[in-house]
């Protein structure tokens, strides 16, 4: 299984974040990943993190701001992945499926599982889904509400962890 990293500097964070990031895999798996490595998507693509589980699972693990989860989307390397999750926020009403119809022009069979989102008072009135990071718990780095799911859960395997922890996005609009 791959996990990208956004290389933005509000989720990238540091090189220790990013180590505790690793223990935080190894933690929800039970594989030693392999080391941060940069990848580019394309010639003029942005550059995110990457590292490689190597557990027999056929997914992709993102944390990324949800314009660089489409970008990635847009892509043929989620083409051949049984499953991908996002650990981004909506942001804006079905963006989730969105992506998921963005997938199956792709992969008619993907599965796309996506954070679970915390309705967030943006101004005045407006409320918006969101997945803000947080330093919350010991984690040594910035984690949302999903990831701290997939830790609390990750003895009970990680497909489990992850039915429990994200939302299993419906082709369907509204459901």
């Amino acid at each position: 299984m791959y996990f990208l990293l956004s290389t933005n500097p509000d989720i990238i964070g540091t090189k220790e974040n990013r180590m505790a990031r690793l223990k935080f895999i190894n933690d929800i798996t039970g594989v030693v990943p392999t080391p941060w490595e940069y990848f580019k998507l394309c010639n003029e693509g942005k550059l995110f993190l990457i590292c490689n589980t190597f557990d027999g699972l056929n997914g992709i693990y993102i944390t990324a701001h949800n314009y660089e989860v489409v970008e990635i989307c847009r892509t043929g390397f989620v083409s051949n992945v049984n499953f991908l999750v996002a650990n981004t926020c909506v942001y804006r009403e079905n963006l989730d499926t969105d992506i998921l119809w963005l997938l199956r022009q792709q992969n008619k069979n993907i599965r796309l599982w996506y954070a679970k989102q915390d309705l967030e008072l943006i101004y005045d009135h407006v409320l918006r889904n969101t997945n803000l990071l947080r330093d919350a718990g010991t984690f040594g780095f910035m984690t949302s509400k999903s990831d701290r799911l997939m830790f609390k859960n990750r003895k009970k395997g990680f497909e489990t962890a992850l039915k429990l922890s994200f939302d299993r996005v419906s082709g369907l609009y509204g459901v």
